[in-house]
């Protein structure tokens, strides 16, 4: 068994035809999203064609896959087909791990409560208390029409098909550079990635993002070669403007496309000296053509296209952050709310490849692989150094905005990890071609296979999806189980009259299985309460504020709110807030840190 078979040049070009394919099924993707966008703004949200265009264009993609994967394995040889086995059990695994109902943060306050509250108003809109419903969403347009028939597992499975789609464009280009062991292996890392393996059960975006910049990023080198193919650039183009419409970091990705292109446009010698401009004009064009609906909707809605961010610039409310300390570098983020001596936070960008624990804000929230980095002082030798240059360049700006300007979080650097494993995969090509004793190659390897594996055996322990599966626990115990609030929102939906509107206190906008209509503050905290509680004079007048808006009933988590109007209220406010609980509020429900009350009189 050997890494290193040669590959015929038809085979090759076949693999660049794949990384073609493959790019041109995630702009399907993308303009099939854009039109159910363009649909729902309309009011069509449960009109057949929208809908039927969507699900159709996410079939064609499933099966795409699967028949390249198929394919992938033939004429690999022994060591290869090993790989495309593993790869097989990892995507089977992915799928089983998203079989399980929602339960994920991102999912309950966003990216499957937008679509299902679309389903319900049947229309595409946005909730003035909820910036996020203002920002780019490719992917969940693909999400609403599973959600339509209450199949809220689909959007997982859709979530996980683009990091599948992403292994894929890996393969394809490693296969081409270097043969199809070689790729299987780069498809093999990507998808047994951690974080990736984590996100690909849960229906977020991240993975979105991270397959148009990479589709962006090879067709880009892939048109660098071929200058007469226009094809790599308009594709690379579209592909940067659905990065944009699927999440709002797609920003800083075509920027740094937009800036490794123009580097390696600028070293083309013998060109013209329109070339380089009129490159990154046309690669411009097409990106703001698959951005554009996003941005019209946006402007037509706020008066800034970007909204809500840039609203110095372009207008429009001032936007929210989301990093742990609005305002502090990263340097104080660290030493003030983790306590990290100065040489701690010297070795994150190093600690992030090694010491990341999922759900642990300290440890980066999610876990990255020590491949990523292992091969990467031998992975510059020999061709295709401008590839190489490009990917890395790519990778170590968007680390540092993340670093400095973003706060680490895995997530947050989630599109460095494919051009990282390409740049690890020439790596151990060149370990190969110049070792003595590939044994030790190939234990190393086996080494990182094995601590994905145990990643991939711990959190099928966290998930505990086989009983779900096999009928053994119904839906409502695994969310008792595994969701803390899912009891209370069960009394909401069960005892609630249709015409409540509740407002979330403390309760962490995680709205998804309240099927009552709600209102929560633009933070984490209760900032329309507190607002009210320090104007007014007497409990009456607090009921008299919160009526305007339609509000009948709370849901507090009591344990967070009791604590934080201690410390916010002066004497006389927090007289009135007692008054106001003994004299308008009723307690319909308990249980532990969770309660409902009626708002009377």
């Amino acid at each position: 068994m050997a890494f290193g078979y040669p590959e015929s040049a038809l085979r090759q070009n076949d693999h660049s035809e794949l990384l073609h394919r493959t790019a041109v099924i995630g702009c399907l993707l993308g303009a099939a999203a854009t039109i159910y966008l363009l649909a729902g703004l309309g009011g069509r949200v449960h009109r057949f064609v929208p809908n039927a265009t969507a699900i159709a264009a996410t079939l064609a993609a499933a099966a795409f896959f699967l028949v390249s994967w198929w394919r992938a394995g033939a004429g690999a040889g022994r060591l290869g087909r090993f790989v495309w086995l593993l790869v097989g059990a990892w995507v089977l695994a992915d799928i089983v791990l998203a079989l399980t109902p929602p339960t994920t943060r991102d999912e309950l306050t966003h990216h499957l409560l937008m679509p299902r509250l679309y389903v319900v108003a049947g229309r595409v809109f946005h909730l003035p208390f909820a910036v996020y419903s203002y920002y780019p969403m490719l992917l969940d347009m693909l999400y609403t029409p599973w959600l339509r028939w209450g199949w809220d597992l689909a959007p997982k499975i859709v979530h996980g098909l683009f990091g599948f789609l992403t292994a894929l464009l890996l393969y394809a280009y490693l296969a081409h550079r270097l043969n199809a062991v070689y790729g299987l292996l780069g498809f093999f890392f990507y998808l047994s990635t951690p974080i990736v393996l984590r996100l690909g059960s849960v229906a977020y975006v991240d993975l979105g993002l991270v397959f148009y910049s990479t589709a962006a990023l090879l067709c880009l080198t892939l048109y660098l070669e071929e200058s007469a193919a226009l094809r790599w650039l308009v594709l690379a183009g579209l592909s940067a403007g659905f990065a944009i419409a699927t999440k709002p970091n797609g920003m800083l990705a075509i920027l740094l496309l937009a800036f490794v292109f123009a580097l390696a446009l600028a070293r083309e010698r013998g060109r013209s000296w329109h070339w380089m401009p009129s490159r990154l004009f046309l690669f411009g064009i097409f990106a703001i053509v698959a951005f554009s609906p996003w941005a019209i909707k946006n402007a037509f809605a706020t008066g800034n296209p970007l909204f809500p961010f840039f609203p110095g610039l372009l207008g429009g409310a001032t936007g929210g952050g989301d990093s742990d300390l609005p305002g502090l570098s990263i340097l104080e983020t660290r030493r003030l709310l983790y306590g990290e001596s100065w040489l701690e936070i010297a070795l994150v960008p190093l600690r992030v490849f090694f010491t990341g624990r999922d759900d642990d804000p300290r440890n980066f929230d999610g876990v990255l692989t020590p491949v990523l980095i292992a091969f990467l002082p031998w992975a510059f030798e020999g061709k295709w150094r401008r590839d190489k240059r490009l990917f890395f360049v790519f990778s170590l700006f968007y680390f540092l905005y993340a670093l400095f300007l973003g706060g680490m979080r895995v997530r947050y650097v989630l599109p460095i990890v494919p051009p990282l494993v390409i740049l690890a995969i020439f790596g151990i090509h060149n370990i190969y071609a110049r070792i003595v004793r590939p044994g030790f190659l190939y234990a190393a390897v086996a080494f990182f296979a094995v601590l994905h594996g145990v990643y991939l055996w711990n959190y099928f322990q966290v998930v505990a999806p086989v009983n779900y599966i096999l009928g053994r626990e119904s839906r409502t115990a695994y969310l008792e189980r595994t969701l803390p609030d899912y009891p209370v929102f069960e009394f909401v939906n069960r005892s609630l009259p249709a015409s409540a509107r509740i407002y979330l206190l403390f309760m962490g906008r995680r709205a998804y299985y309240c099927e009552r209509d709600y209102y929560h503050d633009l933070g984490d905290t209760p900032a329309l309460l507190l607002h009210v509680l320090q104007k007014a004079k007497s409990s009456g007048e607090v009921a008299l504020e919160l009526g305007p808006k339609g509000i009948t009933h709370l849901v507090v988590r009591e344990d967070l709110l009791k604590p934080f109007l201690e410390n916010n209220l002066k004497p006389e406010a927090a007289r009135v807030w007692d008054a106001f609980t003994r004299d308008h509020l009723e307690r319909l429900y308990q249980d532990g840190r969770y309660a409902v009350y009626r708002l009377h009189g």
